[in-house]
């Protein structure tokens, strides 16, 4: 049962994003694969920025502080 209301849920997600993509296509005049594409590359960049974010933050020591590692 869990893994079928995750699927639903994805489901969901996908159907509104195909539905704001084809708004946008229209407001913007190209097609609905223009924009997909383009949507997916700035998808695929925010990730490579927040996994590189991720690796390049400071480990946390106690209480929140910042430790230097060498």
């Amino acid at each position: 049962m869990e893994g079928e209301e995750e699927d639903s849920g994805a489901n969901s997600e996908m159907r509104y994003i195909a539905l704001e993509l084809m708004k946008l296509a229209q407001k913007s005049g190209k097609t609905f694969r223009q924009v997909a594409k383009e949507y997916m590359g700035n998808t695929c960049y925010l990730q490579k920025l927040i996994s590189s974010e991720a690796e390049a933050r400071p480990r946390r020591g106690r209480a929140g502080q910042y430790s230097r590692e060498k």
